[in-house]
């Protein structure tokens, strides 16, 4: 017979361990809507609170503008950006990043980032294939995938991407990954104890001793 207190302690395990992990998912910032701006899809109202890989999109005449630990972001008009707290992946449109904590900008396979731990603020902008990064304060690097530099103030570079759409590339996020894996992790730890149970003898019970 099956111990019972292991296979108990195995479904509290699971039972309590998923709802911890799953529900994990802090938020990442708020959002100052002015115009018509929307989260996913929706309209939303004056001001909201987005998660991790939430999509953030602006119309014409309208602005976002993201506070988070550290980083704030304006999306220009017709701008469509994922954010989370440690990079923003733009689409289309223009967007500043001012940030403290070496937040990122991810763009048509470019990336910008802060050159040192400063406050640093630096606008990014793809229209039409064309992508063009200044940096307005503080000194950014921009990786292009063969080729990096480095840009002081004031400096502005351009890289052409023909093929570049209002699709954005959705990466990997620290906080996902952890809400993902771990249940399955979790999951599998449970599932192996249980099918271990099975053949062997270390989680039967023993046999009472003959009088």
């Amino acid at each position: 017979m099956r111990n019972p207190l292991l296979l108990k302690s195995t479904a509290w395990f699971l039972l309590l361990f998923f709802p911890t992990v799953m529900s994990a998912s802090p938020a990442q910032g708020t959002v100052l809507v002015q115009g018509t701006v929307k989260v996913n899809g929706n309209p939303v109202p004056d001001t909201t609170v987005i998660f991790a890989g939430d999509q953030i999109q602006t119309a014409a005449a309208s602005i976002a503008t993201i506070s988070s630990q550290g980083v704030m972001v304006q999306l220009e008009p017709n701008t469509t950006a994922i954010f989370t707290s440690r990079a923003l992946d733009l689409g289309c449109g223009e967007a500043v990043v001012t940030s403290s904590v070496g937040t990122m900008v991810r763009v048509a396979g470019i990336t910008v980032t802060p050159a040192a731990q400063n406050i640093t603020r630096v606008r990014v902008s793809q229209m039409n294939g064309t992508v063009k990064v200044t940096a307005l304060e503080n000194w950014s690097v921009v990786n292009n995938g063969s080729i990096r530099q480095t840009l002081a103030p004031k400096q502005s570079v351009t890289f052409d991407r023909p093929g570049a759409t209002c699709e954005i590339v959705v990466h990997t996020v620290a906080q996902g990954s952890t809400t993902i894996y771990l249940p399955a992790a979790a999951a599998a730890a449970g599932l192996t104890v249980l099918s271990y149970c099975t053949p062997n003898s270390f989680c039967r019970e023993a046999s009472p001793s003959a009088p």
